[in-house]
Parts: C-alpha cells; sequence; structure tokens
C-alpha cells in the first residue's frame, strides 16, 4: 500500500541539506522519526547528499537513521540510464 503523506515546494536550490531539512520536518510533522527504513530516489548527487545530510540532522535528535544502509536507487532508472550508455557506444 502507498500514502503520499506530504507534497511540498522547496524554497531555494534543491540542494541535499534544502531537501534534508524538508524531509526532517515532514518526518517531524507526522511523528516518523526513528520509523524511516528507506529512501527510493534516482541517481541524482544532491540525493546521495540528502540522505547523508538527513542522517546528520536525525543524530543531533538522537533518532538513528544509516544513509548507507537505508538508500535504495530507482532501478528502472538505472537500468534506463544503462540502456542510454549502450545506445550511445553503438
Amino acid at each position: 500500500e502507498e500514502l503520499l503523506i506530504d507534497f511540498r515546494e522547496l524554497i531555494g536550490e534543491h540542494s541535499g541539506d534544502n531537501m534534508a531539512q524538508a524531509v526532517f520536518e515532514t518526518l517531524e510533522l507526522f511523528g516518523l522519526k526513528g520509523r524511516v527504513l528507506a529512501i527510493m530516489a534516482d541517481n541524482a548527487s544532491n540525493n546521495d547528499t540528502m540522505c547523508e545530510a538527513l542522517q546528520e540532522l536525525c543524530e543531533k535528535e538522537g533518532v538513528t537513521f544509516n544513509a548507507c544502509w537505508a538508500q535504495l536507487w530507482c532501478m528502472p532508472h538505472t537500468t534506463h540510464l544503462s540502456a542510454l550508455m549502450v545506445q550511445c557506444s553503438c
């Protein structure tokens, strides 16, 4: 079952720090701090930074969140990027 819990406009740049702050605020709002098992995203580097920044925010609050274990990359996106690389190399 899927449920969208938040959809917000980011003010400022889409940096990992700004995205992490938005995610953290949503976790606080819905009482979900410490209950996130994984974050699925595409391979953009700001998503890596977001997970690392989210880990730092959680640590400051005494909440366990491991960016290395929690971050998942979208398999269809990865497959698409691989197909584009194969197509370009022909």
